[in-house]
């Protein structure tokens, strides 16, 4: 079905297969088909097409030519270098020219700050959709556009493995996704470089 009665266009179309492949368990073997996707949203194949050149640039599918999409599983032997990625990502815009937070964007993570604090645990729709915030935030904050989309993209790969944990690990929100929202609303007073600094301390390897 159609995401709305408007026709979605090839973000609207990409933002929900990036949804399922983050929210569902996938092999390798997980195929994704132009023309049932066009289908099932109601429109041509061509931005179906584009959604999933937007996915395969982010690395959470592979184009194979003559035979399909398929969804890129995680591979557990890449976690670390994910997270180290991503960390580093954050120190070096920590170390660019430093800028105030605007206020708009205070005011969301002060707002994020405080859902991730609930003290309900969340379900990982509700992770999916804190986590996709605050990176859209943060990567809004980075003047450069490349670095600033290689951090968005990063953060698909790390909000992937935290919610693969909170499938295997129990009911628990996890805890660096709340120590980041928190690190949102206590540094964005700070500037734009102490702000990613102490985010990035959060993803620094132990030991």
């Amino acid at each position: 079905m159609p995401l709305s009665d408007a026709k979605p266009r090839a973000d609207d179309i990409a933002d929900a297969i990036r949804a399922r492949i983050c929210l569902q368990p996938v092999t390798d073997q997980t195929m994704l088909l132009e023309g049932t996707l066009a289908a099932e949203f109601g429109v041509s194949r061509t931005p179906v097409r584009q959604a999933l050149q937007r996915l395969a640039y982010e690395g959470l599918i592979e184009v194979r030519t003559g035979v399909g999409s398929f969804a890129n599983a995680l591979d557990p032997a890449a976690r670390g270098l994910h997270l180290a990625v991503h960390c580093g990502l954050l120190r070096l815009v920590g170390t660019l020219p430093d800028a105030p937070v605007p206020r708009d964007i205070a005011r969301r993570l002060e707002g994020l700050s405080r859902q991730a604090q609930h003290p309900d645990p969340m379900d990982a729709a509700a992770v999916f959709e804190l986590f996709s915030e605050l990176n859209a935030n943060l990567s809004r904050l980075i003047p450069d556009p490349v670095i600033a989309d290689a951090h968005l993209i990063s953060g698909w790969r790390v909000l992937r493995w935290f919610l693969t944990d909170l499938r295997h690990d129990g009911a628990d929100t996890p805890q660096t996704v709340i120590s980041l929202c928190r690190v949102g609303e206590a540094e964005a007073g700070n500037g734009r470089a102490a702000l990613f600094a102490a985010a990035a301390a959060l993803f620094k390897p132990q030991g």
